[in-house]
């Protein structure tokens, strides 16, 4: 027994034991649930704490005030980032000429809730409860409107110096130099204060404080007709007034181009024409009074008398004479072709004799040169010089001066044409009549004046002519008419005067 009750005992003893170790465990597990939680709550106490102090200043997360984000944002923030904070002392109003208006809003008394709306949204925002805002997008707004007087505004408008350039259309305009466009003016004259007034209300009422004026606020009066508009008809245009047709003076150069070409044309808006016939012939008359020479009287340095007047006697015939129909024909042909050309004008001709001087003798003030015969009918004397050089020199008899129907006429003649065995048969105004024959002839004029060898003659010179001159001829000796004949070539001026 006893040791069976020991035995017990100790049983006992030993399953007592095990259940206090159940125990142990159990106690364990809870202390590490308590714990964790413990640990826990403390996190989230922690992270609500720091939440509640980063938010505590701020717009909650997810948060957009009429559509911008202003989450996390301080108030300050939040003003820059709605532009709030924009309520400047100057209103710039840049004209449409680029000058600057530079207007203190405060002098219309402008003012601008945006800043205090805002202010109202942040003071209404629950910093306690800032994890909300993880839940979800919060959108709030306020209304951004300005106030000021009206009246003050459009008063200070009112009195700006806008300018007093006004508005004009471009045009095309004929100068000296061609066809130009002037550029249109775009004015800086308000010409509707009340577009002004609209433009600037609208731009304070978008919170701007710039406002551009440019065309599309209808305050000016724009252009109605812009430089494009004349790019094709001014080059077209231009075509007709840069078409040049030069005549040849020989010396000298006249151009028909330009504001004197456009006075013989009839010609629409673009460039199409016919030319006026009779504006053509008005300036061949113009070129003929300038630069004819025939028939007109000229200054002659001689060998004897100096410098003499030489005066048309009707029939010296030497010089320029334009044929005035032919020539006026001519360019009115070239202007309808329309094309830059160099021409001569036409002379008069009369079979194969033209109406002309030498061309390289021709200048401003001159026309016979350095190359001619020179006849002092006074002196009844003849020279011939080469190149200003004296070449040959003999003595002639002229036309009696007893008779007008015999005197030969002083003038600048002209050495037509020569022939050898030539006939002379004519009669005069005197009713005289000849009829004889020369070795020699230099004609000098188209109504038969010559100068010829006259071999019945023994002596030439002196004061024969006034007794017994010529029928009008200048006589020579044969080896004088000769030498005439051989040496000096068609063409050349023959100039016969008295003292």
């Amino acid at each position: 027994m006893g040791a069976g009750a020991a035995d017990y005992g100790k049983k006992v003893s030993a399953e007592g034991t095990r259940k206090k170790k159940r125990r142990k465990v159990k106690n364990q597990t809870g202390l590490i649930c308590a714990t964790a939680l413990g640990a826990l709550i403390g996190v989230i106490g922690i992270s609500y704490g720091v939440g509640r102090i980063y938010y505590g200043k701020r717009f909650l997360a997810d948060t957009y005030i009429n559509g911008t984000n202003v989450s996390g944002k301080t108030l300050d923030q939040a003003i820059k980032a709605l532009g709030a904070d924009k309520d400047p002392g100057h209103f710039v109003i840049t004209a449409i000429d680029g000058k600057e208006f530079d207007l203190v809003p405060q002098e219309f008394g402008y003012h601008r809730n945006a800043k205090a709306e805002i202010e109202k949204l942040y003071g209404e925002v629950n910093h306690s409860t800032w994890f909300t805002g993880f839940a979800g997008r919060t959108d709030l707004s306020y209304n951004d409107e300005a106030t000021y007087d009206v009246d003050m505004l459009e008063n200070l408008l009112a009195s700006q110096d806008w300018g007093d350039t006004a508005t004009s259309d471009a045009s095309l305009d004929l100068t000296d130099e061609g066809y130009v466009i002037t550029p249109e003016v775009q004015g800086n004259k308000i010409t509707d204060m009340t577009k002004l007034n609209e433009a600037v209300e609208y731009a304070l009422s978008m919170g701007d404080f710039e406002v551009t004026l440019d065309e599309t606020t209808g305050c000016y009066e724009l252009p109605q007709i812009k430089s494009d508009t004349f790019k094709d008809q001014e080059a077209a245009l231009n075509k007709v007034f840069n078409m040049a047709i030069t005549i040849d003076f020989d010396y000298t150069q006249e151009v028909l181009t330009g504001n004197r070409l456009l006075e013989m044309l009839e010609m629409d808006d673009m460039g199409n024409y016919v030319v006026d016939d009779d504006a053509v012939m008005d300036y061949v008359e113009e070129l003929a009074e300038k630069y004819d020479t025939y028939k007109k009287d000229r200054k002659f340095k001689s060998t004897l008398q100096g410098v003499v007047t030489v005066e048309d006697g009707g029939d010296g015939i030497y010089g320029w004479w334009i044929d005035q129909q032919e020539t006026c024909d001519m360019l009115v042909g070239l202007l309808e072709d329309g094309e830059n050309v160099t021409v001569d004008p036409i002379y008069w001709s009369d079979g194969p004799l033209e109406y002309t001087g030498v061309e390289s003798a021709r200048s401003a003030d001159d026309d016979i040169g350095d190359t001619y015969i020179e006849i002092d009918l006074s002196a009844q004397e003849l020279w011939y010089y080469v190149d200003g050089k004296e070449e040959y020199n003999c003595y002639i008899v002229s036309g009696q001066t007893t008779s007008a129907a015999r005197t030969t006429c002083e003038g600048v003649y002209k050495l037509w044409s020569k022939e050898t065995n030539k006939r002379m048969k004519d009669r005069n105004a005197d009713g005289d009549e000849w009829d004889t024959t020369c070795n020699y002839w230099n004609n000098v004029s188209v109504c038969g004046i010559g100068l010829h060898d006259s071999t019945w003659r023994g002596e030439f010179g002196g004061t024969i002519y006034q007794w017994n001159g010529s029928h009008g001829c200048i006589n020579m000796s044969y080896y004088d008419a000769e030498y005439v004949y051989e040496n000096v070539e068609l063409g050349t001026p023959v100039v016969m005067f008295y003292d």
